[in-house]
Order: C-alpha cells, then sequence, then structure tokens
C-alpha cells in the first residue's frame, strides 16, 4: 500500500469512483494516525507540564511536542479540505449515473 496523500487533483480525477473510494479510505486512515500524533503530543506535553518545567531541557522537549501536535493538526485539515473535493466528485458521478 502506498500513501497517495499528495496526489494532484487530475491525477485523481482520471481514476474511477471505485478507486476513489479506496483512496478516501487510506487517506482516513493516515488522518486517524495525524490524531494519534496529536494526542500522544498532547498527553506528553501535559505530562511534562504537571512535572514542571525546570530545565531547558523540559521546555525544549514541551515545546518540540506542541510543534508537532500543530504539525500533524495542519496537516490532518490540509488533507481533510482535499478530502472534500474527492467526495464531491464522487457525489456528482453518482448523481450523472443515476
Amino acid at each position: 500500500m502506498t500513501l497517495n496523500f499528495a496526489m494532484r487533483e487530475e491525477e485523481w480525477l482520471q481514476k474511477d469512483s471505485e478507486a476513489l473510494e479506496r483512496l478516501l479510505v487510506e487517506r482516513w486512515l493516515y488522518r486517524g494516525g495525524m490524531l494519534a500524533v496529536m494526542l500522544v503530543a498532547a498527553v506528553l506535553t501535559t505530562y511534562l507540564g504537571i512535572r514542571g518545567l525546570t530545565t531547558i531541557v523540559d521546555m525544549i522537549a514541551a515545546g518540540a511536542f506542541m510543534a508537532l501536535a500543530v504539525a500533524a493538526g495542519i496537516v490532518g485539515f490540509v488533507m481533510r479540505l482535499g478530502d472534500i473535493r474527492i467526495h464531491k466528485e464522487l457525489r456528482q458521478r453518482r448523481m450523472r449515473s443515476n
């Protein structure tokens, strides 16, 4: 299985409906992974915060975890915008076939 989350619109428009549905499932799984990364980063940041940010290493680690969570959130959000376009295309195809 290859991750095609960076696929251009021209590429996925050429796929049939079944391939688009598989692509959406693949992208949903990848976004789920991004949510898991966000959750783990939030838990680790909270743990560090509860323990106390006493050293510069703790502060850098907390900042890195927060940056990781923000980056995963941005990737998930951008992927969702692409998924919405794929959903619209599938809906139009179904309406044309009926």
